[in-house]
């Protein structure tokens, strides 16, 4: 399938060639022309009508379902035959489908079984999802000459180079990384919770002089942080953005011919006396979206014999520069521009959605439920085995990538203008839902680990250099940029941990649990591997928009240029994530312990420095960035490399070049 602009160049070549052929064969065409006036029926399609028969017809809804169910021999991973005994629960065929030791107790031989019970065996899901946006949009527009003289765009790369390795020097932890196969991914989870360990023990301590940083860690992570400061709600992003911002309920106006502006508004006789002068090179868009929900696999019992590793971490990191030049002079925009590091924790129990919404007083029906007496435990159970692992694994990496830097010289003389030399939207999103199965007890004869990720990274570099007269009196804007990055992990069920009585790792131990007093039918799932639940985002977005403009004062309107707007800022970069767990209230019975981490990171830096004299440190940058954004840093002088700004000495023979090419 054609994209938009592909299938709009083959449908202009089918055109060319049909009418390429109609010239070449005109007399051909013309009596064929000449045929379809004298018959205008004579296109009419030829209908057959089809008469079919059939002696089947389509019978009702027939479940593949029989009663009694008969006696057939079927691997015990699919399911299995549990029949009562004297002592207590066993498979039929006693002891060939099990060993005996899965079991407590011992069967005299086997006995006729009355019922075949089956139950769903899972699979496993393992995605990895890799999205990037690389941008390079520089631009030149000349149409006032001006006393400004404009340097290369590429002198701007230093300055983003340096803030990209600052954002690697603050990023404290590690994702962990693509997994090669199954043992890898439990090994980098062991790997992040000894990380996350010994930052725990060590502290966690700013890499880079001026950075601030937040880090907490376990029971002192706020529910809701922005910034490092415990919060009653998370941000609405419609408040601060300009893009999204929630728009109000106005009236319908009607349609009207009259003059309009150039964002469409209908102008009045005052507005025509008035008009816009809207200058842009700024309002670039680098958005990130990514949602995992999963309702996976879960148990109020699961007996583990190895390890559980439980880790849920969030680090988010802001690094910007706007410091301006305006008529030769250095101005800081740190006020002008919202940098919101915004995380959320929640922990539910899945018992909580009961009774959310009561209204404080119990129904005769409730209390008699919670007064109801307990029965006399599972009557029969039914086991199914996987082989190997049981993996639901989700990796999500985001890369956007933008160096907007636009040069122009530009005066006013029609009535209304507008200007737009930024404007990019690069935009990757992401939404996995995984669905799965509950049971009553999970075996696991490996490792459990359940492990959620989410790091967030926005670098910009919005320094612009600007030049306008002295009686110049419109509205320059070269700041008002967002940098947001928006977390969220919750889990739906709350989890309990012991250690396993004496190492019992048998059915026969948990059966008689008082959780099952009022379970008929005990479904177990026994994984023979390792049950691994592993959800890992990460996010980037890259901006370096070094514009440089050069505004006349005057227009046709008005000698003190008050009707001209310039943008230059207005940049946003938004990292959007939430990853949800839902399941039961568990109690997790392990072996060789359990080891659950929760890690918040939030870290911000603001260079106070002109970018142009920006020096590298020694310390090399991330191999994230390097990779993916050896395009902006290291840009190619070869002969097939872009055309960019002119020198301050040069002169380009068409300032429209970079444009068009």
């Amino acid at each position: 399938m054609l994209d938009d602009k592909t299938e709009m160049i083959a449908h202009f070549i089918g055109i060319f060639e049909l009418k390429t052929e109609e010239a070449r064969l005109k007399i051909q065409y013309q009596e064929f022309t000449a045929q379809l006036a004298d018959n205008p029926n004579f296109a009419e399609l030829f209908n057959i009508t089809v008469n079919m028969t059939s002696a089947y017809g389509l019978g009702g809804f027939m479940p593949d379902l029989k009663w009694p169910l008969a006696f057939v021999s079927v691997p015990v991973s699919n399911f299995s035959f549990i029949v009562p005994t004297a002592i207590g629960f066993a498979p039929f065929g006693f002891p060939a489908f099990f060993p005996t030791e899965f079991f407590n107790g011992a069967a005299n031989g086997p006995s006729i079984a009355q019922t075949v019970f089956t139950i769903p065996i899972p699979s496993s899901l393992a995605t990895i999802t890799v999205q990037q946006n690389y941008l390079e949009d520089f631009d030149i527009l000349n149409t006032y000459e001006g006393d400004a003289e404009f340097i290369n765009v590429a002198a701007y790369n230093g300055g983003l180079e340096y803030l990209t390795d600052v954002a690697d020097q603050l990023q404290v932890l590690r994702a962990p990384a693509l997994a090669t196969d199954e043992d890898a991914m439990v090994e980098s989870a062991v790997a992040l919770s000894e990380d996350v360990k010994a930052l725990e023990e060590a502290g966690v301590e700013p890499a880079v002089e001026g950075a601030e940083i937040y880090a907490a860690f376990n029971g002192d992570i706020n529910e809701l942080t922005v910034n490092g400061e415990a919060v009653e709600e998370m941000p609405d992003l419609g408040d601060y953005s300009h893009r999204f911002a929630t728009e109000e309920e106005e009236e319908e106006v009607e349609e009207t011919n009259e003059a309009k502006s150039a964002s469409g508004e209908v102008k009045d006789d005052d507005d025509l006396e008035e008009d816009q002068h809207e200058v842009s090179t700024g309002e670039n868009l680098l958005l990130n979206e990514a949602y995992i929900s999963t309702n996976w696999i879960d148990a109020p019992i699961i007996s583990v014999i190895g390890k559980v590793v439980v880790a849920d971490v969030i680090s988010q990191i802001n690094i910007w520069s706007d410091i301006d030049m305006i008529n030769g002079a250095l101005h800081s925009a740190e006020d002008g521009t919202n940098a919101l590091n915004a995380a959320h924790f929640e922990y539910v129990s899945s018992d909580a959605d009961e009774h959310s919404e009561d209204d404080g007083e119990e129904t005769e029906e409730e209390i008699a439920e919670e007064t109801e007496v307990a029965g006399d435990g599972p009557e029969n159970v039914v086991v199914v085995t996987l082989e190997g692992n049981l993996i639901n694994y989700n990796h999500v990496k985001q890369f956007n990538f933008a160096n907007d830097g636009d040069i122009m010289s530009v005066g006013f003389s029609a009535n209304d203008t507008m200007v737009q030399m930024g404007g990019n939207s690069l935009v990757n999103a992401a939404s996995i839902l995984g669905l799965g199965f509950h049971y009553d007890l999970i075996m696991v004869d490996g490792d459990m680990i359940d492990v959620a990720f989410l790091s967030q990274t926005n670098v910009m570099l919005d320094s612009d250099t600007l030049h306008y007269g002295k009686h110049f009196a419109g509205d320059v804007s070269t700041s008002d940029n967002l940098l947001m990055n928006w977390g969220k992990i919750t889990n739906f069920g709350l989890d309990q941990h012991h250690d396993m009585a004496e190492g019992n790792h048998k059915v026969g131990a948990y059966k008689n649990d008082s959780v099952f007093d009022n379970v008929d039918l005990l479904r177990v799932l026994h994984v023979k591997g390792n049950l691994i639940d592993m959800q890992i985002v990460e996010q980037f977005n890259v901006l370096g928009d070094g514009d440089q403009a050069e505004i006349a004062a005057q227009t046709v309107q008005a000698a003190d240029g008050a009707n001209v707007s310039v943008t230059t800022g207005h940049n946003e970069l938004l990292n959007m994530a939430s990853i949800t767990d839902a399941g039961l209230d568990s109690t997790i019975y392990t072996k060789e312990g359990a080891y659950t981490d929760a890690f918040l990171h939030q870290a911000e830096f603001v260079s106070e420095d002109d970018p142009l004299t920006l020096a590298m440190t020694d310390t090399l940058a991330g191999e994230a960035f390097l990779f993916l954004a050896d395009g902006i840093l290291d840009q190619d002088q070869g002969e097939d490399a872009g055309i960019y700004a002119p020198e301050p000495t040069e002169v380009a023979a068409d300032v429209m070049q970079t444009v068009l090419a």
